[in-house]
């Protein structure tokens, strides 16, 4: 999936914008099966139930990204049969619909700058959606210094608690950046940088 996004716009328009040039690749294929029913003939699997999950996997699609072994979690769990859904996710990743290698880089984009995650926790969040290691390890290595985005989160925290007693200040925020999975080095020097500027 394309993970190209227009200077500063919003970044559902560049999953919109996949989700319609994936679209078109599927309906492109020449030979390629047109129908869910073809689809489930030529995998040999039920086409009744090919056709329902593919229905609520592109519902799912819609609604956002996902990588593969979350959305075969999900449509497991909605008690689609296993091949049924093994047999979509591979269609799926073929017409680019699925693409854990994007969805891992968007993921990390998207965390960093809405919820100011350490690497740390980029990493624990993917692995939790199923992806591979060396796919997160691609997504979250080229992450820029975590001292300015810790000292980001250390600040606000420092501005939003002005009127308390140091060290409650201290404990506070370090608090806060141990739960976003900071190394401790980095929260205590962000940390002391913030209280004295605040």
């Amino acid at each position: 999936m394309s993970t190209s996004e227009p200077a500063g716009g919003d970044p559902r328009t560049a999953v919109l914008d996949s989700l319609r040039t994936a679209v078109g690749r599927i309906a492109a294929e020449p030979a390629g099966p047109r129908t869910a029913a073809q689809e489930a003939d030529a995998a040999g699997v039920d086409a009744s139930e090919y056709a329902r999950a593919k229905k609520r996997a592109l519902n799912m699609l819609a609604a956002r990204d996902h990588g593969s072994a979350e959305l075969r979690d999900k449509l497991l769990a909605r008690e689609h049969p296993p091949e049924v859904v093994e047999c979509l996710l591979e269609r799926l990743e073929r017409s680019g619909l699925i693409d854990d290698e994007a969805f891992a880089r968007a993921f990390v984009r998207a965390n960093r700058e809405r919820r100011a995650l350490s690497k740390t926790a980029l990493r624990r969040e993917l692995s939790r959606k199923g992806l591979e290691a060396q796919t997160v390890a691609a997504a979250v290595d080229p992450v820029a210094d975590e001292h300015e985005v810790a000292f980001g989160v250390a600040m606000k925290k420092a501005r939003s608690t002005v009127g308390l007693p140091r060290e409650t200040r201290e404990r506070r925020i370090l608090g806060m950046l141990a739960r976003r999975g900071f190394p401790s080095g980095v929260c205590i020097d962000v940390t002391r940088r913030a209280l004295d500027e605040t």
